[in-house]
C-alpha cells in the first residue's frame, strides 16, 4: 500500500470545525488525517460534551467519503490516570485512527525527569492501564521524543516501547524535537525498536520548536530517509508542520498548505526510491 500524506487538523486554529477542515485538506490533495484532539479540550467543545463519540463518527463517515481518512490522533495531556486519555482512546476509534500520540510523563513534582531508568519506569506504570483499553478499541498508543530531560532522547523513548512490550503500544519519531539538539537521524539505528510514526516538522535547530514546513529548517532530510530506511520504517508520511499556516491569516493559509503538500511528495518519492 502506497505511503499516504497524512497531515495534522492542528493547521487550523483550535475550534475550527472538523468538518471544514476535512473538506478543505482533502480539496488540496492531503490522503489522511491526523486529530489534534489536544486542540479540542476548551469548555463546551464536542470533544469534551456528552456525545462526542456521535461527533466522531460524523466526522470519520465525512472524511472516508472524502478519501481523506482519520489514520492518527494526538491526545491532551501526558500519559497517567487522567481519564480524558480513555475519552481519547474511544474517540480515536470512532474516527477510524489506527494510532494515538500520548505525550510521556517528563517532570515529577515540577522536576524535569534526567534519569533514563525513572523515565522508563514511570512511564511504563503511567500507560499499562489503557493498554486493555487500547485492546479493545484497536488503537496503539505512541510515545514520542519531547523536549525536556530524558525525553528529549529518542533511544530513551524507544526503551520505553521495549519495556511496555504490547502490540498496543509503540513510539513517534518527531524530526524536529530531535533537531532542536542537535540529534541526528543516524540515533535511529540506536534504537531498540523502530518508530511506528513520525512527526515530520522542521526548525532552525536552536532549541525552539517551530514545527515548519520540511525543508525550511536545519533538519537534514536525505540522512533522515536513508535511515528511516535502513531501520525498515514502512508507515506515513505524517505531518506535523502547523506553525506557519496557524501564524497566517486563514485566507493564506491555501497556499501554505500546498507547498507543505508538496514538500511531502517529494519526501515520499525519495521513502520510495529503491
Amino acid at each position: 500500500m502506497k505511503r499516504r500524506i497524512v497531515t495534522t487538523t492542528s493547521v487550523f486554529d483550535p475550534g475550527y470545525p472538523g468538518d471544514k477542515a476535512a473538506e478543505r485538506l482533502a480539496g488540496l490533495g492531503f490522503e489522511g488525517l491526523d486529530m489534534a484532539l489536544d486542540y479540542w479540550t476548551g469548555e463546551g467543545t464536542p470533544f469534551m460534551g456528552e456525545n462526542y463519540l456521535a461527533w466522531a463518527e460524523s466526522l470519520r463517515k465525512q472524511a472516508e467519503d472524502l478519501g481523506v481518512p482519520y489514520t492518527h490522533s494526538h491526545a491532551p495531556g501526558e500519559a497517567g490516570d487522567n481519564p480524558v486519555i480513555g475519552r481519547s482512546l474511544e474517540t480515536a476509534e470512532a474516527l477510524g485512527a489506527r494510532f494515538m500520540v500520548l505525550h510521556p510523563v517528563w517532570r515529577m513534582d515540577g522536576v524535569i525527569i534526567e534519569d533514563a531508568e525513572a523515565f522508563i519506569r514511570l512511564n511504563a506504570e503511567a500507560v499499562k492501564p489503557w493498554l486493555e483499553k487500547a485492546r479493545d478499541c484497536g488503537v496503539t498508543i505512541l510515545s514520542e521524543n519531547l523536549l525536556w530531560g530524558a525525553s528529549k532522547d529518542p533511544r530513551i523513548v524507544a526503551r520505553l516501547a521495549e519495556a511496555v512490550d504490547s502490540p498496543f503500544f509503540g513510539w513517534c519519531y518527531d524530526t524536529g524535537h530531535a533537531n532542536c539538539f542537535g540529534i541526528r537521524p543516524e540515533v535511529l539505528t540506536e534504537c531498540a525498536t523502530a518508530p511506528l510514526s513520525l512527526h515530520m516538522q522542521d526548525n532552525r535547530g536552536t532549541g525552539w520548536d517551530d514545527h515548519m514546513i520540511p525543508g525550511d529548517g536545519t533538519v537534514d532530510w536525505d540522512a533522515l530517509l536513508r535511515f528511516l530506511k535502513t531501520v525498515g520504517y514502512s508507515g506515513d508520511c505524517v505531518l506535523e508542520a502547523h506553525h506557519q499556516s496557524l501564524d497566517a491569516p486563514d485566507d493564506e493559509r491555501d497556499p501554505i498548505l500546498r507547498r507543505l503538500l508538496e514538500k511531502a511528495r517529494e519526501l515520499r518519492a525519495e521513502m520510495e526510491k529503491e
